[in-house]
């Protein structure tokens, strides 16, 4: 979405209404029910009798609004661009309202596989450039898709005048405050009472954990991820990556660089400081080599840390964490803290030396 651009955008999906009219002078007087968010800073979300109203910030400029919608019925034929919410509709039990998905390569999800496969599900191929011609085949009630700081927005499709709902949780500061958008896509999508008891629940193992991580007296130093194309790309110190790192109780060693995303950084630069890491976790598609890691960029050889490794090509790391942040906290603690005797369910990263 372009920089500095307000929009107000209605959903109007019941069908019987003619168009997308509605009088908002008459509803001003309405009190709708404002739902308490104890986490998402970028969200707010009131519900009145006939329709929920959803204003989000922009995590950019937070003075200014990304967008605003009014959903009178769920979302029957969404378009959805990312496989992180795919993921969370198939938990929700919406998968049937998905008739569209981008960046199917990536897909590790058997449901949808199978859908695209079959043609029940449409691939509307790259999430940054979609088929123009196959949404318009679709014509999907809403378009997913997430948001990117002067990314230029959707170009030729947003003037189609479909919806179009930015999945902006990402931007979050906190793992419960991404989370907490559960609550958003359940609304959107007629199961608001199985998202919330969804969220409930990985707001209460996660601050399990995270009261078991608090009072240890070590503190690991952690390394995360590892170079590409001769830069390293780190999470700031206003990540929800950085938070859950903390939660884990580690020491995450470049917690104070300075922004919310991913922050790059040359080669030399991470190595200089990250010769005192402790633990070094890399998400990796496909197999891993230390020996050729460092054959490849030899400045590696001098990290001497363990490495924790997760083959992002047989995990689903992607797809479930963003969501579901306790699972991922909880294998950090165990590698992290192994004295607490928590044993994970979610083993997403392994040690290197032992795969």
């Amino acid at each position: 979405m372009r920089e500095g651009i307000y929009f107000l955008l209605y959903i109007c999906l019941f069908f019987m209404l003619p168009g997308c009219k509605g009088n908002r002078a008459e509803s001003s007087q309405e009190t709708g029910d404002t739902l308490m968010l104890r986490h998402a800073r970028n969200l707010t979300i009131v519900e009145f009798e006939n329709r929920i109203e959803v204003t989000m910030r922009n995590p950019w400029d937070t003075t200014n609004v990304l967008g605003q919608y009014v959903l009178t019925e769920p979302l029957q034929n969404a378009a959805v661009f990312s496989s992180v919410h795919c993921a969370l509709l198939h938990e929700l039990g919406a998968d049937e309202a998905v008739g569209g998905i981008c960046d199917f390569e990536f897909f590790n999800l058997p449901y949808y596989k199978q859908a695209v496969g079959n043609g029940r599900i449409a691939n509307l191929g790259n999430s940054m450039q979609p088929s123009l011609e196959k949404i318009i085949d679709l014509n999907p009630d809403a378009l997913l898709p997430s948001p990117f700081e002067n990314s230029g927005g959707l170009g030729r499709i947003e003037r189609l005048g479909i919806p179009i709902i930015w999945c902006a949780d990402y931007m979050e500061n906190t793992p419960l405050g991404r989370a907490e958008w559960i609550r958003l896509y359940g609304r959107l999508f007629g199961c608001a009472e199985k998202a919330d008891s969804i969220f409930e629940a990985v707001e209460t193992r996660y601050q399990e954990l995270c009261a078991k991580a608090r009072n240890t007296k070590i503190k690991p130093r952690l390394l995360p991820e590892m170079p590409w194309s001769g830069q390293w790309t780190l999470p700031g110190s206003g990540s929800s990556s950085t938070k859950l790192y903390q939660d884990a109780g580690a020491d995450y060693l470049f917690a104070n660089l300075e922004g919310a995303g991913g922050i790059p950084l040359s080669t030399e630069k991470v190595v200089d400081k990250a010769v005192e890491a402790d633990v070094w976790i890399i998400k990796h598609h496909g197999p891993l080599d230390r020996e050729q890691m460092n054959a490849d960029t030899p400045l590696l050889s001098n990290i001497k840390a363990q490495i924790w490794w997760c083959d992002t090509s047989k995990t689903l790391i992607y797809e479930e964490t963003p969501f579901h942040p306790e699972r991922l906290l909880e294998n950090l603690i165990s590698i992290l803290h192994p004295e607490l005797g928590i044993r994970s369910n979610y083993e997403y990263f392994r040690p290197l030396e032992h795969r």
